[in-house]
């Protein structure tokens, strides 16, 4: 069992105060972390050399320049989309997530993606060691004053799966379709 933290009531840079409601913690639109644009590429080969970072594949585009994931601790996968472009002039954005690993037929059930913002940072601050958060892609934020904790709940039975043994379970499945068609005729 793991515990993760996720901002709950955030100070942005003009002095508004915001309080980021439990229902919508999983909008991965909420949050990005911003680093220097000019040291974007650096960190991604350093998470990648050092940090035990690959490409994120299979993955759905999102638009991202970069995707990049780590297993954090099994069954879990951190998942990071890097965008060379941002509101803030100088700066690349990563939106970053927890989900289930892609090894496992569950990583398709988005029930399971938790948005984050710290762990991200835990990896890159050697490189890059300022926090700098985005709050709806375009508002500094200037203060975390409170976070939830949340419990990642392992599902009760994972299941190892492989593009090649996708593959074959649907054209089995197809096959078994036409054989039973053809068999009425």
């Amino acid at each position: 069992m793991s515990y993760i933290l996720f901002p709950k009531n955030i100070e942005l840079k003009d002095n508004r105060s915001i309080y980021i409601d439990r229902n919508t913690v999983k909008d991965e639109e909420s949050f990005s972390l911003l680093i220097p644009e000019s040291k974007s590429d650096m960190i991604i080969q350093f998470l990648k050399t050092h940090r035990g970072f690959a490409n994120a594949t299979p993955s759905f585009d999102h638009g991202e320049d970069y995707g990049i994931s780590k297993i954090i601790k099994a069954p879990w996968e951190l998942h990071l989309r890097i965008y060379n472009e941002s509101y803030f002039p100088g700066y690349s954005r990563i939106q970053a997530h927890i989900e289930i690993a892609r090894r496992y037929f569950q990583h398709l059930n988005f029930s399971y993606v938790q948005p984050v913002i710290y762990e991200p940072y835990r990896f890159y601050k050697s490189v890059f060691d300022e926090f700098i958060l985005a709050y709806r892609t375009r508002y500094m934020v200037e203060n975390i004053r409170e976070n939830y904790w949340f419990r990642l709940m392992n599902p009760e039975l994972l299941i190892p799966w492989s593009p090649v043994a996708l593959l074959k379970t649907t054209a089995g499945m197809v096959s078994d379709k036409l054989k039973e068609y053809f068999s009425r005729e």
